[in-house]
């Protein structure tokens, strides 16, 4: 463009002419003009949703001749609509006319590199904008010099308004691109269509504004110009060249785009939502095709089953969503020790699974589970928590254990419950762990019917004053005598109820028939001090306990002061406020309060202020060491002085030996429950021994004084 176009003042410049606008034409334009921004928007997503910086440049190079060609495109359309008085049919040079399409193509290169960014910052949505309206002014203006008009004119102050016009539309087309995008109350087609109008009016808005500043004045002597395009040739070209290049542009956009809807549900479907982790439908696809890569080339494999140990103690006492982040950090652990080639996967819940293929001796498997132990073994430490996350990993071999997915897969399985019951972190899967599995599985159906047909049963053991040998109370455990497989451990139904939701409902019968029993025992005038009954933390969470509480206690006319429920300790670590109130509502009813297994629970002490709690039963662990390590007799020592010292009853349990119990009373402790006063005894014997002790009162009558291994079992 010549300087001379601002100058007015030529002798050889005529009249003023009048101009004017086909509506018609216009309206397509501006239709052109949208159409244009709603590809290139469509584009730019497709540039946002890629992952490679290769297949982003080539989308950037094509959207930016689609949506350079649509503009360009718009603008000649709209110079068809135009129409000068004396000038009824236009002409364009053909060399300015393609020259034109150069800076439209940069300019709206570098508007779709900016609307690509995910979080655009001020300096780039000025420069997007800048580099935006300089393009399509440059395009507009050098279109402008294409035309056969010698007696055109600017008017600068006008000229300037243009291009500040086109700046300031640029930039708010850009920004409105985002702020429509983040909008939740569109969907995402009525984002792109709303955003694209925007557009398309924006750049239509550029022109008409710059058109604006145009004077055409007569001319009488005609310049001589090169090769020309006449309105029909242009109007062909636009057509055919912008209609070509949009719909290409658009027909690509689309397919590019089912095919990442397609890819995003295949990634939801075989992906874990909490994780990110593949699922256990993926898993067992990984898991077929590592198999039949093994059956060819000769080679080992391994499938790891991992458990997280007392998860469901972290649910109950600290919620869903800290478990939930507890779950999240586990998951981001067991990928760093894991190879590339190898596969993580989320099985359920607590559950993780792992292939690890190209064994070469099932030893190098227990290095990979020694591995993924390690990395398991700091704590997980967010807000004000720090929480030990331990697991436990059952490993199946191919081909040594099967050759089957599903095989073994539930070999694994099987492996990690011995790892998890032995407290071994991994083991090995052999076949009696199928057999026990499968017994489980038995018994969970079992379980249910239990109840109803009678086959579970109370046995109660005594508390004993370690100086005067005398029965201070009885804890009631829950038996299981199967009508097939006879009696059944206690360590394993149940955590086969809590597992299975029978927890609450089982917690509920065991302290029923304890009340009921108690209130027999009375009303034969047999003193027996108070009946313990362990109470799961299910239990106590559910905000109906109490009233539960109550009317058993009334129905069964049981007394409160004859009844004590024991809370183990991990139950108790992070208590609520509301379980705090509910167990101060049970102590104001008369019933005593003790904390089972204390020791164990890895918490401060001073959550102990808070809690109305009567008794404190120290864990047998620390009974084991108690005759010959100075450690364990300092540790014992120190509990015991501190719970009397709070005014708690100081409880020792698992004592085996007459020499156990002599210690534990020299270190402070007076009370005491284990093998060596008396095992777990069905009603009549219990009875009987009430009985005698009433009649020969104060007599200590221990049932089986037998030192047994493996303490006093487990307990409800």
């Amino acid at each position: 463009m010549e300087f001379w176009r601002f100058d007015t003042t030529n002798p050889a410049l005529g009249p003023l002419l009048e101009s004017s606008y086909d509506p018609l034409i216009v309206t397509l334009s501006i239709a052109i003009s949208c159409f244009a921004g709603l590809t290139a928007l469509m584009l730019a997503d497709r540039m946002l949703a890629s992952s490679s910086a290769m297949v982003k440049a080539w989308w950037n190079i094509g959207g930016a001749v689609a949506m350079g060609c649509g503009i360009w495109a718009m603008h000649f359309s709209a110079m068809l609509a135009f129409s000068v008085e004396g000038h009824a049919h236009m002409e364009y040079t053909l060399g300015l006319t393609v020259l034109s399409l150069v800076p439209a193509i940069l300019g709206s290169g570098a508007a779709l590199h900016f609307m690509a960014h995910p979080n655009l910052k001020a300096h780039q949505l000025v420069g997007g904008a800048l580099l935006m309206a300089v393009g399509i002014g440059s395009m507009h203006y050098t279109g402008m010099e294409a035309m056969r008009m010698e007696g055109l004119r600017y008017d600068f102050l006008f000229f300037c308004l243009s291009i500040g016009v086109a700046f300031l539309l640029a930039l708010a087309a850009l920004y409105l691109h985002f702020r429509v995008r983040k909008l939740p109350a569109l969907s995402e087609n009525g984002m792109t269509l709303v955003a694209g109008v925007f557009m398309g009016f924006a750049v239509a808005g550029m022109h008409y504004t710059a058109m604006g500043a145009s004077r055409f004045y007569e001319v009488p002597v005609p310049v001589g110009h090169g090769a020309l395009l006449s309105d029909g040739a242009m109007a062909a070209t636009i057509g055919g060249f912008a209609g070509l290049i949009l719909g290409l542009s658009l027909l690509a956009t689309w397919m590019d785009r089912q095919k990442a809807i397609q890819r995003m549900l295949e990634q939801l479907a075989n992906t874990d939502a909490l994780t990110g982790l593949p699922n256990r439908a993926h898993f067992r696809q990984c898991l077929e095709l590592a198999l039949s890569r093994s059956r060819r080339q000769g080679t080992r494999l391994a499938v790891f089953f991992m458990d997280l140990d007392d998860f469901k103690t972290i649910n109950d006492s600290l919620g869903h969503a800290t478990g939930d982040r507890v779950l999240e950090e586990f998951a981001m652990r067991l990928v760093g020790p894991i190879r590339s080639e190898d596969t993580v996967a989320r099985f359920g819940g607590d559950e993780f699974i792992i292939l690890v293929q190209d064994l070469n001796m099932p030893e190098d498997a227990a290095k990979t589970a020694e591995r993924l132990l390690q990395a398991m073994e700091p704590p997980i430490e967010f807000d004000d928590w720090k929480l030990h996350a331990q697991a436990s990993i059952g490993i199946s071999i191919y081909p040594d254990d099967s050759e089957r997915a599903d095989e073994l897969i539930q070999q694994a399985d099987a492996a990690m419950y011995r790892a998890k019951s032995d407290d071994l972190g991994y083991h090995f899967f052999d076949q009696t762990l199928t057999d026990r599995a499968m017994l489980r599985v038995r018994l969970v159906n079992d379980l249910r019917d239990a109840l109803k047909e009678g086959q579970l049963f109370l046995q109660y053991q005594p508390l004993v004053n370690l100086r005067t040998g005398e029965w201070v109370g009885l804890e009631a455990l829950a038996r299981w005598r199967h009508h097939q497989e006879g009696d059944i451990s206690p360590s394993l139904f149940v955590p086969l109820a809590e597992r299975t939701g029978l927890g609450v409902q089982l917690g509920e019968w065991a302290l029923r028939q304890a009340c009921h029993q108690g209130r027999r025992w009375l009303d034969d005038d047999l003193e027996f001090g108070r009946i313990a009954v362990n109470i799961a933390a299910p239990q106590l969470a559910r905000p109906g306990f109490v009233s539960q509480l109550r009317h058993i206690l009334e129905a069964t006319d049981f007394p409160a002061r004859c009844l004590e429920l024991e809370i183990t300790e991990s139950s108790l670590m992070h208590s609520d406020q509301a379980t705090i109130d509910r167990l101060h509502e049970i102590r104001s009813m008369g019933v005593s309060l003790a904390i089972d297994d204390f020791g164990t629970g890895y918490s401060s002490l001073s959550y102990l202020k808070s809690l109305p709690i009567n008794k404190l039963k120290l864990d047998r662990t620390f009974i084991q060491g108690v005759l010959t390590d100075p450690r364990d007799q300092a540790i014992f020592r120190a509990m015991a002085d501190m719970g009397i010292s709070l005014g708690f009853t100081v409880l020792a349990e698992g004592i085996e030996t007459e020499a156990q119990g002599q210690c534990v009373l020299q270190l402070g402790c007076r009370m005491g429950q284990g093998f060596f006063f008396a095992r777990p005894s069905d009603v009549d014997v219990i009875t009987v021994a009430l009985r005698g002790a009433a009649e020969r009162a104060p007599v200590s009558l221990p049932l089986r004084p037998s030192v047994v291994r493996g303490g006093s079992g487990a307990e409800w």
